[in-house]
């Protein structure tokens, strides 16, 4: 087997889930900035592919919960996703946030100075596809002289097509409960992380996965407690809906860890 060409990554302690869901609207311009006012130095973000291939910013499948919307995302052109109100279901200060697309919300993030967790959001069928979409864009907005976004995704077939699309661009493979057979996955994805539910880690396991020479990051965290006791874990980076609260002095241990770093 080939040596891996990725860059060995220092991710951040917080990663904005969704931008600062538990703040702002997820997944939108709006929650992108509140996140960076409270400080997280990464967003994490979704993608879904629109009817007419565009890749879209968003989580569920269904577009009732989150916007003024019906149906699923996949079977709407991306002209009617953006024209959606993606804002007021939060509260009516945020009216008129629409459902933006990756290239919108690339340019804005990069504009605010984050690092970037792009999830491709898709099953095994619509993974390579999606994650193809998602790449071209991506490595078409994203500055050179940036830290390349981490991709992730739950979807194998999604990894390995970013692996082809942009091998230089580190991944990690997601999952609900952690697979006995993890560190074949990873090894055969050429992933940098493991990124999983925070209720599947033991402290052994954690152990496990940074002696094997992997990234180690959970979601979704929002209680200084359960952040202090994973940091002490060997958890790398937590995503949290409110990163603010996670983030002090007193809740975190690596408060002063350099931002989105590759070396």
């Amino acid at each position: 087997m080939s040596q891996s060409v990725l860059p060995r990554v220092i991710f951040p302690n917080v990663i904005g889930h969704r931008g600062a869901a538990a703040h702002a609207p997820e997944n939108t311009l709006a929650s992108f900035s509140k996140a960076k006012e409270l400080g997280a130095p990464w967003v994490e973000l979704d993608i879904q592919l629109s009817i007419d291939g565009v890749p879209m910013v968003f989580h569920d499948d269904g577009l009732e919960r989150t916007s003024n919307g019906q149906g699923r995302l996949v079977d709407q052109p991306a002209s009617a996703l953006s024209g959606l109100d993606a804002g007021s279901w939060f509260d009516p200060a945020f009216a008129g946030q629409n459902i933006p697309t990756l290239e919108q919300a690339l340019h804005h993030i990069a504009k605010l100075g984050l690092g970037v967790n792009l999830e491709i959001k898709a099953d095994e069928a619509r993974g390579a596809r999606t994650a193809q979409a998602a790449l071209a864009v991506a490595q078409s907005v994203w500055p050179e002289n940036f830290s390349a976004p981490l991709i992730s995704s739950f979807a194998e077939s999604a990894l390995l097509a970013a692996k082809a699309a942009a091998p230089h661009w580190p991944r990690a493979l997601l999952c609900e409960q952690v697979p006995t057979d993890w560190q074949e996955r990873l090894k055969k994805l050429d992933c940098v992380s493991l990124n999983t539910d925070f209720r599947q880690l033991s402290a052994g396991l954690a152990f496990a996965v940074k002696e094997a020479g992997y990234g180690l990051l959970a979601y979704t965290v929002n209680h200084p407690g359960q952040a202090q006791r994973l940091w002490a874990w060997g958890v790398d980076g937590l995503f949290s809906d409110c990163p603010d609260r996670i983030m002090s002095d007193h809740a975190s241990p690596f408060a002063e860890r350099l931002q989105s770093l590759y070396i």
